[in-house]
């Protein structure tokens, strides 16, 4: 597994799950997001990186990413946490295993990495005090 083809496909599939008014691998502080363009979706690859050794010739690497997702929760009529509630649903979606994958029990990312899941408890802040919504999900990739 490359680990660009691994995050390549990690990002195809949660840019696509939901309408994102900005998508990107490269992250961007709040003040750089404007309201207009959120939903907002960041993938930050710079989690751990281990090495289980199978047999003395073949590890199996594990990767990590983290999303962050910002949301514009000023609206005083909906509560901040439905949003984060829909995007979440749709990052579900995205990283259930489907077709072939789905008998394998596992997420491959279309041969990109031999497994692909949400790990951890995402961090949810609604922005109802603020206005400024955020989740962070932890996704853990293990190479075959």
């Amino acid at each position: 597994m490359s680990r660009e083809a691994a995050f390549s496909a990690l990002f195809a599939a949660v840019s696509a799950a939901y309408p994102w008014g900005l998508a990107s691998r490269k992250m961007k502080l709040w003040s750089e997001v404007p309201a207009a363009l959120r939903p907002a979706l960041f993938q930050l690859e710079s989690g751990p990186e281990t090495y289980q050794w199978a047999s003395p010739a073949t590890p199996r690497r594990t990767l990590e990413a983290k999303l962050f997702l910002y949301f514009d929760a000023r609206d005083p009529e909906t509560p901040g946490a439905s949003a984060i509630n829909a995007a979440l649903d749709a990052i579900d979606a995205a990283l259930a295993p489907s077709g072939g994958d789905l008998a394998l029990g596992r997420q491959t990312l279309g041969g990109a990495a031999h497994d692909c899941k949400i790990v951890g408890v995402p961090v949810r802040d609604s922005g109802d005090l603020d206005g400024d919504g955020l989740a962070v999900v932890s996704v853990r990739l293990v190479a075959p």
